[in-house]
């Protein structure tokens, strides 16, 4: 259900009656006006209206020029899919508050169950800094990790902004070693970033079973035009096996580790059942990524990319041949035990003519177990 923020009309032409109490500041009609101006015609339009008017500016310049770069228009803006929820009988005219028309999804890997009012402990507060200062001289990352590594069931973290590989290869090692159960979301306009470090550490989420990565934004706010703005999310906390919280204003990348200024807290005890109860909010909110799309779509450009180089050069020289063997690896390095059975069936299979020169190297040891090493076979 959307509320005032995010709705411009109701009827014709009218916003809905605000609620009962003074609420000052939720609602100006000058501001929304002023944005119509804005996402139509840019920052200048948004001054002339302000002049006109006599308004004072309520938007900084960074937030107008974020405003306008990140305006969707009314072609671009895709529609809603219709609701997987909904029961095909259910009358449009029939509205029920209590019950939602999609089903939010579920937390599959499993979630620490503490009934309403439970004990999560005493109630303890650390603070950590970024640069690390103090007695203790622990900053924000090392206090992260610590509280990774100690997770023994469930980890729950939001995001907005996730490139540290160091912080990443703790939560890999969690979900691979210790069986821990990992549940992610991420700001929508930095997910990017988060696919790219995965590819540079050569992980394949869609392998990683005890993970679950979705993405989020912040409120949409829709204009009369049908233009869409969409708003980012600044929440940031990780909630460790449901009894301890770590929240503030540091973000998972190299240069909140080393050069920007932060602080965390790290809370037990009854504060944590909020953060718990926002986390599924978020969750049910969230919307998941075709991991699958994303492996085959990139394993499929380095392919076509090893198909034109060999199909432009007939000639086995030292350069081209190592050119196809770092594609290869490059795109099958994740997937070596995967491939084994396929790598085997094709040395046996493989036939050499007797105008094709074969380069074989031989078989090498990786993680304990024989590899066999690519096949080309490369015409004179």
């Amino acid at each position: 259900m959307a509320n005032l923020s995010q709705c411009l009309e109701e009827g014709a032409g009218r916003w809905p009656p605000r609620p009962a109490g003074p609420e000052p500041g939720l609602y100006s009609e000058a501001q929304r006006l002023a944005l119509e101006e804005l996402v139509a015609g840019g920052p200048e339009a948004l001054r002339a209206f302000l002049r006109r008017e006599q308004l004072p500016p309520f938007l900084s310049e960074p937030e107008v020029q974020a405003i306008a770069r990140g305006a969707v228009p009314p072609a671009a803006a895709e529609e809603e899919p219709p609701s997987l929820g909904a029961s095909p009988a259910a009358s449009s005219l029939t509205y029920f508050p209590e019950r939602s028309d999609v089903e939010p999804p579920a937390l599959e890997l499993g979630w620490p169950g503490f009934a309403g009012g439970a004990f999560r402990g005493l109630t303890r507060v650390e603070a950590h800094f970024q640069p690390g200062c103090g007695e203790s001289g622990c900053g924000c990352k090392e206090a992260v990790r610590r509280q990774i590594r100690s997770a023994r069931q469930m980890i729950a973290l939001v995001m907005d902004s996730f490139t540290d590989t160091d912080i990443f290869r703790d939560l890999l090692e969690a979900c691979s070693q210790r069986q821990v159960k990992a549940y992610i979301l991420l700001d929508q306009s930095s997910f990017s970033h988060f696919l790219k470090m995965c590819r540079d550490l050569g992980v394949d989420l869609e392998q990683e079973k005890s993970m679950r990565i979705r993405n989020i934004t912040g409120n949409t706010y829709y204009t009369r035009s049908g233009a869409k703005i969409v708003g980012k999310v600044r929440e940031k906390f990780m909630l460790i096996d449901g009894i301890r919280v770590t929240t503030g204003s540091y973000s998972f990348t190299w240069t909140d580790g080393k050069l920007n200024s932060s602080n965390i807290l790290i809370l037990s005890g009854p504060a944590v059942a909020h953060f718990d109860q926002e986390f599924r909010i978020l969750y049910a909110r969230s919307k998941p990524v075709n991991l699958k799309e994303f492996s085959s779509s990139k394993k499929s450009k380095v392919l076509d990319q090893l198909v034109r180089i060999t199909v432009a050069s007939r000639d086995l020289t030292r350069e081209n041949f190592l050119r196809m063997e770092f594609l290869y690896l490059r795109a099958f390095v994740g997937n070596l035990k995967r491939k084994r059975n396929w790598l085997y069936a094709s040395r046996e299979a493989v036939y050499v003519s007797n105008n094709a020169m074969h380069a074989s190297p031989p078989l090498t040891k990786r993680n304990g177990s024989q590899v066999m090493r690519p096949h080309w076979i490369v015409e004179r």
